[in-house]
């Protein structure tokens, strides 16, 4: 992906101009997507103008800022900055890899290394994702389009920590794995969202962010690799608590939380904190001035961009899910929910329309309700029609961020490994 440099400066007459010629169009209603499937010419000017905004640090972060600073000033100059993020992003692939081999459909444990290799991979895929920014600066190279290597690897990435999870959680086969999946991708897809509405990406609530839950992820892969995973998981919520409380746990716990597994325990706190988080992210979008401003109809539009990924998320339970492999189901859903998502961070950056519905999604759905409702479709045939969907979306996927890119690239004048 490359350009020629050939864009020149704008004279100060020139950029005024062009403020007044393109406008900011993310208030815009766009029923379907259309023709802004890629990027218009107005999209491509505000990404050359475009300024990453985060959200404050956390204390983690900052005491490990450092670390991150040591690690990057060991880093050639040579190396690009995207190249740093995909690094990164070939340590969550080769563990989602093995992971496959392994536990093909997460109904049974890995070998403990294959999880001590996925706390591995999952500390140095975080710790390059913090380096790939400072190597930007470090070598003169930063562009718009770091962003979108770097959170389009991060959504992506999201199907390898879904993997890693359920692999020792054991919960392939059942609503739990969907259930897991969805909140955890729905979630990153909100966060973009609320971007693209506020221009502030979140990266924390108070003093727990992505920082924390990354290397905790991290280092429970690592304690769980030492475990027995099945006994410790699968245990009743009474026989788990039973050793430090006694008599006390079964007399306190209410009889739905006391024959609960462990497991399914710690999925639905997962779920509360995720519904948590993502009712504070609709909080500040509804609340923000660009927002509350334009009245009933501003808000009806920004919740409407939710539409098309939830369609997606409620499609996938749907079907029942032992008739189906979770993971035909589980790459086709995550590599759909990925494309819209690196197309809203994308949008975010260009001020264009995300349309409400994204065309992308009829396959999947349609997929759903065959496989749902047709009683001739045998599991076998199921299995194949999932299976060229994974194959459909990959490539619509890599087509997508390959065009984005070379736009990119070439109104940048940049190119993308250098």
């Amino acid at each position: 992906c490359s350009a020629t440099p050939t864009d020149q400066a704008p004279t100060p007459s020139a950029a005024a101009t062009n403020n007044e010629e393109y406008q900011d169009e993310t208030h815009t209603t766009v029923l379907f997507e259309g023709r802004s499937k890629y990027l218009s010419q107005s999209g491509l000017h505000f990404i050359a103008n475009h300024q990453y905004r985060p959200s404050d640090y956390t204390y983690l972060d900052n005491v490990l800022n450092p670390f991150w600073t040591y690690l990057t000033e060991c880093l050639p100059l040579w190396l690009a900055p995207n190249m740093v993020t995909t690094l990164g992003g070939v340590h969550c692939g080769l563990a989602y890899g093995i992971l496959w081999y392994y536990c093909p459909d997460f109904d049974t444990t890995p070998p403990s290394w294959v999880i001590m290799l996925c706390a591995y991979c999952s500390f140095a895929y975080y710790t390059l994702d913090c380096m790939d920014g400072k190597q930007a600066r470090r070598t003169g190279s930063s562009s718009p389009l770091g962003q979108l290597f770097d959170h389009g690897f991060d959504c992506i990435c999201t199907l390898f920590f879904v993997a890693t999870f359920s692999s020792y959680l054991e919960i392939g086969g059942t609503h739990w794995y969907t259930l897991l999946q969805t909140s955890l991708q729905f979630a990153f897809f909100m966060a973009q969202w609320e971007e693209y509405h506020t221009h502030v990406l979140p990266h924390c609530a108070g003093q727990v962010g992505v920082t924390e839950v990354n290397y905790a992820s991290a280092l429970l892969a690592f304690i769980v690799s030492l475990i027995d995973r099945e006994v410790i998981f699968q245990k009743s919520m009474e026989d788990t608590l039973s050793p430090f409380f006694g008599g006390l746990a079964s007399t306190v716990l209410p009889p739905l939380v006391k024959d609960m597994e462990l497991r399914h325990f710690i999925l639905c706190a997962w779920f509360i904190s995720s519904a948590i988080l993502m009712g504070l992210s609709v909080r500040r979008v509804l609340t923000h001035p660009r927002i509350a401003g334009g009245g009933a109809k501003a808000r009806i539009n920004a919740m409407s961009k939710l539409a098309s990924p939830f369609l997606l998320c409620a499609a996938a339970f749907i079907v029942p899910p032992a008739y189906i492999r979770t993971r035909y189901l589980s790459v086709s859903l995550g590599m759909v929910l990925s494309l819209l998502t690196k197309k809203m961070i994308v949008f975010s950056m260009a001020k264009m329309p995300f349309a409400i519905i994204q065309t992308d999604i009829f396959p999947f759905i349609m997929v759903t309700l065959w496989i749902r409702y047709d009683g001739n479709l045998t599991k076998e045939g199921a299995d194949f029609v999932l299976g060229v969907l994974c194959f459909w979306y990959a490539y619509r996927l890599l087509r997508w961020v390959n065009v984005c890119i070379n736009q990119i690239c070439a109104k940048l004048g940049i190119y993308c490994f250098r």
